[in-house]
């Protein structure tokens, strides 16, 4: 009996030895026969011819300690130890996600193995098709569970209910009876509570999808790792897996798998949320493009019959009417600018929104921008017979002209002003500004009004954010202004604050980088007389016929022989016989016909192949979206107003293009 064991032993290690010499030659053939894949009778045959072809690509197999490589059929290999790709990497994981609490810890590190597990089984199957030369995707597919019983994933066991068809019915339940992963978790001595076999799952789905050409996935509803028998998958597309695992559970005896419940991996649904992100983000820009047409639309038909408005108060004030009469007009007129300026709001909103807004610094007198602020405030609060003294501080060295936006600053100082005012019933407001140190401006307005809690001094600069938002409240606005004046100080390169409580009052300040500048004479644009002014020619192109009639009168007045065209069209053919009077075209932008823009190019084309001097062209334009301005000038335009156009602003650009001849 000894000797008979002896014997046995003798002939094992002779087995034993007869495989090592097979692999230092480089020959599979005396490895141990059998099947790489247990698949049900109506498809072994695909796997027989499969386990040829991947034994094949096999037997080429190439070892070299000495620069440290393995190679198989000319592809380099890597033997990476099976724990590190399961259970020591997902503990390493764990521990470093520790504060996110041990399940999303898990689920991290599962979603990051089978991302790559997936991502392999896709690239080594592309490669291992095109080597082999496999055209056919049943072929393609049925080499996967083969080469992966070569390379260590697993032995794939394949049961009868499996049904791989090459299309959306796609199923296969499979078991991997030594899968790596698990065997991982079983020689450590540990056990897991949820299934860990992830980069098989993900490795065999990306193989598969592969070889069909659509989206699939696995999911692992048993594991040895947590002790249950055997290690079990159902791979199917992602958007029937659910309902797959489901039908398992439903069917399972296993009472644990019931509890459980199992992890749908996150690959494919992130996929599909990278996919309806990039969907939304395309929806988004269409949508904003959209708002910005529909406010530019609404822009335009909004001030083109406010230009009428004020326009037509401001002619009627430069006549004799009598003091009721003056009072309503005023009253008007302040009306009218309060709309325009709530449409400005409006306007700025949607820049700011959008990363719009721009600045344009230029020269300017800081002491007359004060002063009109003054005029412009003290005439409001006597119209309405006001209780408050408006005290204004300058200081006398400040330079003569500052270099910053004197649109934006002039914006900014009138909703500091205007909600000063509107918050106090009686008592001083107070503004102006003083000299800080680092080249700096400091601004304030201040009010004896019934201050802002402190608890709110935040809050009252975001968007619509106001102190009292009930619906009694006394003191009405929409909540825009300090909102788009902390954005326009900080585009300036400043800062804004508050400093108030409830019932003492408000202070609010904010700096601008202060920037003097030299400039001789006093500002490009001034106010002469309209006597002072020659009776040069103007072009005047606006099919608005109100506007039209306001914007001639308005011009006469000034002392300027005014044509008028109704569209585009008609101003290109009417300025090619009068080119040598006109001397500034104001051009209205959208019209029929030939809109102004093109009018323009019309018109510098001709005077360029004419060899005709360039007349300034002015645009007028109800349009005030970031863009329009360059658009102007891209198409030839010298200068951009948009309307309603003040008197004084209109007649003064004129002025200053006229006199640059």
């Amino acid at each position: 009996m000894i000797e008979q064991d002896k014997i046995s032993e003798l002939h094992k290690r002779i087995e034993e030895l007869e495989r090592e010499n097979a692999l230092l030659k480089r020959d599979f053939s005396s490895l141990k026969n059998g099947d790489t894949v247990s698949a049900p009778g109506n498809i072994k045959p695909l796997f027989d011819q499969a386990q040829k072809t991947v034994g094949d690509y096999f037997r080429d197999l190439k070892m070299d300690p000495t620069r440290g490589t393995i190679e198989i059929n000319d592809q380099r290999y890597v033997l990476v130890r099976a724990s590190a790709l399961s259970h020591d990497f997902l503990t390493t994981v764990q521990h470093l996600y520790a504060d996110r609490g041990e399940k999303e810890a898990m689920a991290i590190g599962k979603n990051f193995l089978f991302d790559i597990a997936h991502v392999i089984g896709i690239n080594d199957a592309k490669n291992f098709h095109s080597k082999m030369n496999l055209k056919d995707p049943i072929e393609k597919l049925a080499a996967g569970p083969v080469h992966f019983a070569y390379s260590g994933w697993a032995f794939v066991d394949i049961l009868p209910e499996s049904s791989p068809t090459p299309d959306e019915n796609y199923y296969m339940i499979y078991n991997h009876p030594f899968s790596f992963e698990a065997d991982s978790w079983l020689r450590s001595g540990k056990k897991s509570n949820v299934p860990i076999c992830i980069m098989n799952a993900g490795y065999s789905s990306g193989w598969c999808e592969q070889s069909f050409g659509f989206p699939l996935t696995a999911v692992e509803v048993s594991c040895k790792a947590k002790g249950d028998d055997k290690c079990t998958f159902i791979m199917s597309p992602p958007h029937k897996i659910q309902k797959h695992v489901e039908n398992y559970t439903s069917l399972s005896h296993d009472s644990v798998n019931n509890k459980t419940g199992y992890d749908i991996p996150t690959f494919f649904e992130r996929k599909q949320v990278e996919e309806e992100m990039r969907n939304a983000r395309a929806k988004a820009e269409e949508s904003d493009k959209a708002k910005s047409e529909f406010l530019a639309n609404m822009s335009h038909e909004i001030r083109t019959p406010m230009n009428a408005i004020i326009g037509y108060v401001d002619l009627m004030l430069q006549d004799k009417v009598s003091a009721e009469h003056r009072g309503y007009l005023e009253t008007l007129k302040d009306s009218g600018k309060l709309l325009l300026n709530l449409i400005n709001d409006i306007l700025d909103v949607s820049k700011i929104e959008a990363g719009q807004l721009v600045v344009e610094n230029e020269a300017f007198s800081l002491k007359n921008l004060f002063d009109s602020k003054e005029s412009e405030f003290n005439a409001i609060l006597s119209r309405n017979e006001s209780n408050i003294n408006l005290v204004k501080r300058f200081p006398s060295n400040i330079a003569a002209q500052i270099y910053s936006d004197k649109t934006r600053l002039q914006q900014i100082l009138y909703n500091l002003l205007s909600n000063a005012i509107k918050f106090t019933t009686e008592g001083t407001v107070e503004f102006g500004v003083r000299v800080k140190e680092l080249n700096t401006l400091e601004f304030y307005v201040k009010d004896s009004g019934i201050g802002v809690e402190e608890k709110d001094h935040k809050k009252i600069f975001e968007m619509f954010g106001q102190a009292d938002a009930s619906s009694t409240r006394i003191h009405g606005g929409s909540g825009l202004g300090l909102t788009i004046s902390k954005k326009l100080v900080e585009l300036l390169g400043g800062k804004i604050w508050v400093e108030s409580g409830k019932g003492k009052g408000s202070v609010f300040y904010f700096t601008l980088p202060y920037n003097p500048v030299t400039v001789s004479g006093a500002d490009n644009i001034n106010n002469d007389s309209a006597s002072e002014i020659e009776k040069d020619c103007l072009m005047l192109v606006e099919d608005n016929i109100v506007n039209q009639r306001l914007t001639k009168l308005i011009l006469e007045k000034a002392g300027y022989k005014v044509i008028t065209a109704n569209n585009g069209q008609i101003a290109v053919d009417l300025y090619k016989s009068t080119s040598k009077d006109v001397k500034l075209i104001l051009m209205d932008v959208q019209m029929p016909v030939l809109d102004g823009l093109l009018a323009t190019q019309a018109i510098r084309e001709y005077e360029e192949q004419s060899s005709l001097e360039r007349k300034p062209v002015i645009a007028l334009t109800a349009h005030a979206m970031k863009g329009d301005k360059e658009k102007c000038l891209e198409a030839g335009c010298d200068y951009y107003l948009s309307k309603p156009i003040m008197m004084e602003v209109l007649i003064g650009t004129i002025k200053k293009y006229i006199n640059q001849e």
